[in-house]
């Protein structure tokens, strides 16, 4: 409980100082994922390998391909429950650019909760927050907050997970909040296969929205299945729809559980 606690007063001392001027901070390609409201049980151990490749970049005329394009973004993941509602979770980046090769993009570290036992709400309620130290960046630490809202309606689980990001250190820290949001339409067809239909985007600083072509939003149809002895697979393409996002992309993840 006392980890409860403390995330819950970053959020709320999170939300309390938001601010609206504007910031570098963009949409993660690095972590294009929609959190859900359950976490790992208690003792649970759970490692993550996943990777975004970037098929056809943001649209510019100088690159037939597209600014980004042919980029790897890969990550590696270790999630632990620590208690029967709060996980712990550390992450290393790698990025492989055409023409530069692999490097290590940076680490991020987070706590996320949930509140309450599922059912007890109208919708079930959780929070998220990260700690992230990019290595190509002229900002080295950035904090975010997300929100966990999820209901389940039959056979479908609605997830949204509404997003705020700040520097803390680095040329942009006297800027304020960025807006961004995760949100996910998920069909339990069986025990194994999910079916799902994801969204990302980034709306620019809080208090003012950039103009809707340099917002990037985009959606991902993808299935999770879930495999032997512990495996969990997300395999899906996401789709810019803006120009100021990454066209097309490729999704793939491989998750093992050990309790």
């Amino acid at each position: 409980m006392k980890l409860t606690r403390i995330v819950l007063i970053t959020v709320f001392g999170l939300a309390g100082s938001l601010g609206v001027c504007s910031s570098a901070l963009a949409l993660n390609y690095y972590e294009l994922e929609v959190y859900p409201y359950m976490t790992p049980a208690k003792g649970e151990l759970e490692l993550e390998a996943s990777a975004t490749s970037t098929r056809r970049g943001t649209k510019a005329e100088s690159d037939e391909g597209g600014y980004n394009h042919r980029v790897l973004r890969s990550s590696l993941e270790v999630s632990y429950g620590v208690t029967e509602k709060t996980e712990l979770t550390a992450y290393a980046d790698f990025i492989n650019v055409p023409g530069e090769g692999s490097s290590f993009g940076g680490q991020r570290y987070h706590a996320r909760t949930r509140f309450f036992e599922k059912g007890e709400l109208p919708v079930d309620l959780g929070a998220y927050v990260e700690l992230e130290m990019p290595k190509h960046d002229e900002d080295t630490k950035e904090l975010e907050f997300r929100g966990i809202i999820e209901k389940d309606i039959g056979k479908w689980t609605l997830d949204f997970n509404p997003i705020l990001e700040k520097v803390v250190r680095g040329a942009n820290v006297s800027g304020g909040w960025g807006l961004q949001y995760a949100a996910s339409a998920i069909y339990r067809m069986n025990e194994r296969v999910h079916p799902r239909l994801d969204m990302f985007g980034d709306f620019g600083p809080a208090g003012h929205f950039l103009p809707r072509d340099q917002q990037k939003h985009l959606l991902s149809p993808a299935v999770d299945i879930k495999l032997e002895r512990g495996f969990h697979l997300l395999a899906g393409v996401a789709f810019g729809l803006t120009t100021a996002s990454e066209q097309r992309l490729i999704r793939l993840k491989l998750e093992r559980e050990f309790y």
